[in-house]
């Protein structure tokens, strides 16, 4: 299958490794982490990335020939458009397609992606409440919770002339750290560096935080790029389809596209 991927950055390492060795060709545009913070930015984003790819116009997709001339442009070329995003804070509802299949993991977020599957998502959210997730990638393209950002902010805070109580609820309140007590490594299989694992224990530490360490896995991974998309952990959308939350378990479903 020849595929087009739109994945957030944070992916960035799993899926190029799995990427270059799968036998479907898989044509990749990155968006930058962050806008995950701004669900209705994301949304409108992916939506209009869509629309470029099936208009031919995209500025980051590799033509297989020159399509110019043709009405359809490079409508025919892609077997299916995967989003390499869970329903982060509902970005992906209303996505659709005109012409192609339009691929999401069922996830919350790329945690799940991370873990292997919504259901081991859901087995450590409860067994460690309150937890902030580590992961080489997102220690890599993330400003994370740590000694030395909380420092960044101290100094922009000052400048900004906070006196100390105002900066310290700032820090607490307006970083939404308050309501976290655990910090979780998540080991994956091809990317154990120690540097991340002493990463995620070092801010542990400086919160007081509980320190935990977890397998993760490409399972998850692996079948999206695959084109192994059971109904289980994958919504595939025919043309005119969208995606709907459920607030269940399967976290989004089809839904028809209003006019």
């Amino acid at each position: 299958m020849r595929l087009k991927l739109i994945a957030c950055k944070i992916l960035f390492r799993e899926i190029s490794m799995l990427c270059s060795t799968t036998e479907n060709i898989v044509d990749i545009t990155w968006i930058r982490q962050g806008k995950h913070n701004y669900p209705e930015q994301l949304h409108d984003l992916l939506q209009e990335e869509i629309d470029l790819i099936e208009s031919g116009e995209d500025n980051h997709t590799n033509k297989m020939n020159d399509t110019s001339e043709m009405d359809d442009g490079i409508a025919d070329d892609f077997d299916a458009i995967l989003l390499g995003y869970g329903l982060c804070s509902n970005a992906v509802c209303g996505l659709h397609a005109k012409s192609h299949r339009l691929v999401i993991p069922k996830a919350h977020d790329c945690i799940t992606l991370f873990m292997g599957s919504k259901e081991t998502y859901a087995k450590y959210f409860n067994e460690i409440p309150g937890c902030y997730w580590y992961t080489a990638d997102w220690i890599e393209n993330a400003d994370m919770p740590g000694e030395e950002r909380e420092k960044r902010m101290i100094k922009v805070y000052e400048e900004k002339g906070y006196d100390e109580d105002t900066i310290e609820y700032l820090l607490g309140v307006m970083d939404g750290l308050d309501n976290y007590h655990n910090a979780a490594y998540i080991k994956m299989p091809f990317l154990d560096r120690e540097k991340y694992r002493e990463a995620t224990k070092k801010a542990a530490e400086f919160f007081g935080w509980q320190y935990h360490e977890i397998e993760g896995s490409l399972s998850l991974f692996e079948r999206f790029i695959e084109g192994d998309w059971n109904e289980e952990d994958f919504l595939v959308l025919e043309p005119g389809e969208t995606a709907v939350q459920t607030y269940d378990q399967d976290i989004i479903r089809k839904g028809i596209l209003q006019s």
